[in-house]
């Protein structure tokens, strides 16, 4: 089965990378410690953006707007219900350890099935700072264009290596999905990734409806709702 690491290219556009740059400009950001639970407060060493700033609301408006119109994202998700954002920073000398994610958070609690890193710095402009994931056949990195994200299934142990030089800004959230198994998840998204190009090549071809039918119907049977 493929990796069920997923590499959003773009998430984020380049009009709204300028809103958030010029919004979290002087804005106020606290010790990341603060919402960190279990083991995690132990390796945590960031910054994240105050949620009583007034940057913060109009930051989180800009990067539910692009989740929400995401079609990648929404396939690869299923989300039932998304965590609000956290805004982090990360200066020289700062990393967050390995750890896993609590399994439920939030008033009212979700169970947390996948989590998503946005990134908002040029990756040219900071040494380190890669998000690296304890797959199956070991660790895999990532350290993407400024708008990417990086959507994965919280059972995996990961990290945020520490910061050579420069600042990271990044996005992260976690969501609760509509299908609660990883492996069903990834199947379906798989399988709505091939009907979508058997209709674009012909919406009416009997193998897209064929095709359309076994992806509902699994989605169905599947769902967690």
């Amino acid at each position: 089965m493929s990796q069920p690491f997923h590499h959003i290219q773009s998430l984020l556009s380049p009009e709204d990378l300028q809103e958030i740059d010029a919004l979290v400009t002087g804005a106020n950001f606290a010790d990341g410690k603060a919402t960190a639970t279990m083991a995690a407060k132990q390796v945590k060493n960031n910054l994240q953006l105050d949620k009583q700033d007034g940057a913060y609301k109009a930051i989180l408006s800009v990067i539910n707007r692009a989740v929400e119109n995401s079609n990648y994202f929404q396939a690869a998700a299923q989300p039932k219900s998304i965590y609000p954002f956290i805004i982090s920073k990360y200066g020289a000398g700062q990393f967050y350890g390995w750890h896993v994610d609590s399994p439920l958070m939030g008033d009212p609690m979700i169970r947390t099935d996948m989590a998503m890193t946005i990134f908002l710095s040029d990756p040219a402009t900071y040494e380190g700072g890669e998000l690296v994931l304890q797959g199956a056949a070991g660790p895999v990195a990532f350290k993407p264009a400024k708008g990417d994200a990086i959507l994965y299934p919280c059972q995996f142990l990961h990290c945020v290596n520490e910061i050579r030089s420069g600042e990271r800004l990044a996005a992260i959230t976690w969501l609760q999905s509509n299908i609660r198994s990883a492996e069903q998840r990834q199947l379906l998204f798989e399988l709505n990734q091939v009907q979508g190009v058997l209709q674009q090549r012909d919406p009416f071809s009997p193998e897209s409806a064929l095709m359309l039918q076994a992806y509902s119907n699994l989605f169905r049977m599947w769902a967690d709702v």
